[in-house]
């Protein structure tokens, strides 16, 4: 957290004023050097502090000495204020404590020995003391000869040690989805201190080691004034620190002269991924042997597939950078795309070293096999589910794949699907992984555009029609079924039907269900939950069932039957009556009953036969109450027990209920007893008890009520009675008989009486 300002009020207004922009907005490109106006104002702040501090009586007397920042010519207004004081102690303290009082904290030490500065201190004190600046000629030279004490060779080894811890710890502080959103330009990865530990280590610690002038050092001169001005400038905002946070990020936008934040922010986060990766390489060349990078530089790259060869031998940190620095002499848009197509599925391939694939990315080889890739380099999705920019987020969904690959346990329930995919699927959903967000940031349809440049480049590299066609809709649905999944009801007949009609069927279900999966654990492994695997498996084993089919064939049947609505019918017909029947046979039983006239006395049975089920059918045209009374006495009274009722009733088509009965009897001597019994409307008395009679759920427009007991002769017949005496109106039943168990459950209308005291009237009669 920044400092409050060493600046007065007015100070401050004056340096909103002096600091500039420049006058190109930064695209990221080192040949057009943003400018020393970081410095320059930079400069003017050391004045206007060294003013305030050197007011103090004591300020002579203490030879202070300029450490950090301030000694760096990085100063911005709310800088930390670091020093070295190399006068008596007790004029130090007097000094401090009063600046203290005025809210200008000082970060500062004496040395335990005047003859040995670094004595007793961390190595960053004594790094510090490499770049320090003494304020008086007398303390100028005594610093010097501090310095020239220092020995090297025998302190760098540590430091380099401190500095991986400490690298190491930063990391894992700000490994979150806050610093991608806000990203700390100070502490992050690839911020300002990352960015003077590498200068620290590659001209101070171990200069020998590398170039005087190399890529990397052009990379950080750019990135050093891109991110120091971005400081200066959030530091004269009101309340702000290191942290570039969303409200201010449009108004330092405009004042840079980018069209709209989220090209700032790209530009933003490119620097960070490049400091960061020169960063880290820094560190490795300081840590390598000569023959180790001696075996680095070893290896000839004159080929496509001599980088690819590269990497997949030693995909370190090293090699990486070699790969940058020579990929463009050997890359051009007319490289052999079946070839290029070959070693891409080999690199991302699931099954082998997770390293080399992510050194492919590392190593920008990824975009002059794939140009398009450059265009999502940075972006970020200003929302908190999206953890990683774009081109990160591909790389972790690929790096997913890997991992489910070689422990399908991490699916859960879903383990038995990854098991079951064969090679040629895994090199889909690997290619899908890195399409599906190639065209973000476009603007319209992602998923659209993604398609067109996956069908492009996938015909370029020859892979086969099958291939591209399971990519490119992998690439175009891979929403689907998470939307599906954890947006709308994954019970629904009308959540399969689309996913049908959007292809979600046969292996393409599998498909979908791992690249969902594993696009959600590269987006944010902490948004995989138990709850969306139980959900993502649930909906996945309903699409696989059988009578799923049914019930999809069977919405398909009442539309092509022209059945008003079909779709209305296809969500609210029971399952089970489907799959025992089929779709196409009740599609032509309401085809047949449409616009059938009739009084409520008029019912018309039907009777079906479908291996060892037989099914009853009564349709009236007219609803009345105790019709389905009537129709399950009927039955009882013909000698039927109900194993499963369906029961529909619609204003257009009247009610429509189904009863499995158990028999043995033939079809058409089942029809002429229920035909019999229903002309003499018989009354039946049972005395029949029940285990439990519950109230499932009450909602405004539906209570739904549960009885439970022995299966026992009259049963569902005495639970309907017990229904129509307390005047309700049943507007749905699932019967279900199992052993020697039943569960019967009414879906009713709401009566006057609260939902409570019927359970009650219903448990003192039936209990």
């Amino acid at each position: 957290m920044a400092t409050k300002s060493y600046l007065t009020a007015l100070q401050i207004e004056e340096a909103k004023a002096i600091l500039k922009a420049p006058s190109i907005a930064p695209g990221g490109d080192e040949s057009c050097p943003i400018g020393d106006e970081a410095h320059r104002f930079s400069a003017w702040l050391g004045d206007r502090l060294e003013e305030r501090l050197s007011a103090h009586a004591n300020w002579r007397e203490v030879e202070a000495i300029r450490l950090g920042s301030w000694a760096r010519g990085e100063l911005s207004a709310k800088s930390d204020i670091d020093l070295l004081f190399i006068g008596p102690e007790e004029k130090v303290k007097v000094l401090v404590r009063d600046f203290s009082a005025e809210g200008i904290k000082l970060r500062y030490r004496v040395p335990l020995d005047q003859d040995d500065w670094t004595k007793g201190v961390e190595a960053f004190d004594v790094l510090a003391m490499l770049s320090a600046v003494a304020t008086a000629p007398d303390s100028a030279e005594r610093l010097k000869k501090q310095i020239a004490k220092i020995d090297l060779r025998k302190f760098r080894s540590k430091a380099l040690k401190t500095m991986s811890r400490e690298r190491k710890a930063r990391s894992l502080r700000l490994d979150s989805i806050s610093n991608f959103l806000e990203p700390n330009l100070k502490y992050g990865h690839g911020g300002l201190r990352d960015l003077e530990q590498a200068l620290v280590v590659k001209h101070r610690l171990f200069a020998e080691r590398f170039d005087e002038s190399t890529h990397a050092d052009r990379v950080f001169d750019y990135y050093k004034n891109f991110f120091l001005l971005i400081r200066q400038k959030l530091h004269l905002c009101e309340g702000a620190s290191d942290v570039l946070v969303a409200p201010e990020q449009k108004a330092i936008a405009d004042w840079f002269g980018y069209p709209e934040p989220k090209n700032f922010m790209r530009e933003v986060q490119k620097g960070l991924a490049r400091v960061s990766f020169y960063a880290d390489w820094c560190l490795e060349v300081a840590s390598a042997s000569k023959s180790r990078i001696g075996a680095v530089e070893a290896p000839k790259l004159k080929s496509s597939a001599a980088f690819f060869k590269a990497l997949e031998s030693d995909p370190s940190l090293l090699m990486q950078n070699r790969v940058r620095l020579e990929v463009d002499r050997v890359f051009s848009a007319e490289q052999d795309g079946p070839q290029i197509g070959r070693l891409l599925s080999r690199i991302i391939n699931p099954s082998r070293d997770e390293r080399a694939m992510v050194a492919f990315f590392r190593s920008h080889l990824i975009d002059h096999c794939l140009p398009e890739f450059r265009k999502i380099i940075g972006y970020v999705q200003h929302d908190q589910y999206h953890r990683y920019t774009v081109d990160a987020h591909i790389l972790q969904v690929l790096r997913e794949l890997n991992r489910l690959f070689k422990h399908p346990k991490r699916a859960g329930r879903l383990a038995p699907v990854v098991k079951s995919l064969k090679k040629r699927d895994w090199e889909v959903l690997a290619l899908a992984s890195l399409y599906h967000d190639l065209a973000k940031g476009r603007g319209g349809d992602h998923s659209h555009v993604g398609l067109e440049l996956a069908r492009r480049d996938l015909e370029r590299f020859k892979k086969s029609d099958s291939v591209i066609s399971d990519v490119c809709w992998l690439v175009s649905e891979h929403l689907s079924l998470s939307v599906a999944a954890f947006r709308e009801n994954p019970r629904s007949p009308r959540t399969w039907r689309q996913l049908q009609q959007k292809g979600v069927v046969g292996n393409r279900i599998s498909l979908l269900a791992i690249f969902t999966i594993v696009d959600i654990l590269g987006t944010n492994p902490e948004a995989w939950t138990p709850w969306k695997e139980r959900l993502l498996a649930d909906l996945v084993s309903q699409l696989r069932k059988p009578e799923t089919d049914q019930i999809l064939g069977f919405g398909q049947a009442l539309k092509s039957r022209k059945i008003r609505a079909w779709e209305h019918y296809s969500e609210s017909f029971d399952p089970f009556l489907l799959s025992s029947l089929g779709g196409r046979t009740i599609a032509d039983d309401l085809k047949n009953l449409k616009g059938r006239a009739g009084s409520e006395a008029n019912v018309s049975i039907r009777v079906l036969r479908r291996g060892s089920q037989t099914w009853a059918r009564f349709h009236t045209a007219v609803d009345r109450p105790g019709l389905f009374l009537k129709y399950v006495t009927c039955l009882s009274a013909s000698g039927f027990a109900v194993r499963h009722a369906a029961i529909q009733t619609d204003e257009a088509l009247g009610v429509y209920d189904w009863f499995e009965v158990k028999t043995k009897k033939s079809q058409a001597q089942v029809q002429k007893l229920i035909e019999f019994a229903n002309r003499l409307s018989p009354t039946i008395d049972f005395s029949v008890k029940f285990d439990s009679i519950e109230l499932v759920s009450e909602e405004e427009a539906e209570w739904v009520i549960s009885f439970r007991g022995r299966d026992q002769s009259g049963a569902l017949v005495e639970a309907a009675q017990a229904l129509y005496e307390a005047g309700c109106e049943i507007k749905w039943a699932k019967v279900h008989t199992w052993g020697r168990q039943i569960d019967d459950v009414f879906g009713i209308k709401p009566t006057k009486e609260e939902a409570a005291g019927l359970i009650r009237k219903l448990l003192s009669r039936l209990s």
